[in-house]
């Protein structure tokens, strides 16, 4: 039991340093408008995340990135992708020497 609740936190911090350190990079890069093609809870009740897959253009070129968000609880990472509905705008940061690699932060 102790060596499950070990595994789930080792892997939560995991995901979520990984996407702390992932926005902390991309202060700096510029921004676009991008548009939620879907939003949904992931399949594991081990380790719940949310998953918000978007689209975005830069130079005229369409690019599709996804937004990842760990979760402690099943219904916290419901209740975050139920913030995107599909359509919906929201701020793209993208790497302007490799523009298909994108964030979505937390904050924006």
């Amino acid at each position: 039991m102790f060596g499950l609740v070990l595994d789930n936190i080792i892997v939560y911090l995991f995901r979520t340093v990984r996407r702390l350190i992932r926005e902390n990079r991309s202060v700096s890069w510029p921004v676009t408008q991008g548009k939620v093609l879907r939003a949904y809870s992931a399949d594991s009740a081990s380790y719940p995340q949310a998953e918000v897959i978007y689209t975005y253009r830069v130079g005229g070129k369409l690019y599709t990135g996804m937004h990842t968000m760990a979760f402690w609880c099943t219904g916290s990472a419901e209740d975050y992708a139920g913030r995107f509905v599909q359509g919906q705008d929201l701020p793209v940061r993208y790497r302007p020497d490799q523009p298909a690699m994108s964030v979505v932060r937390k904050d924006e």
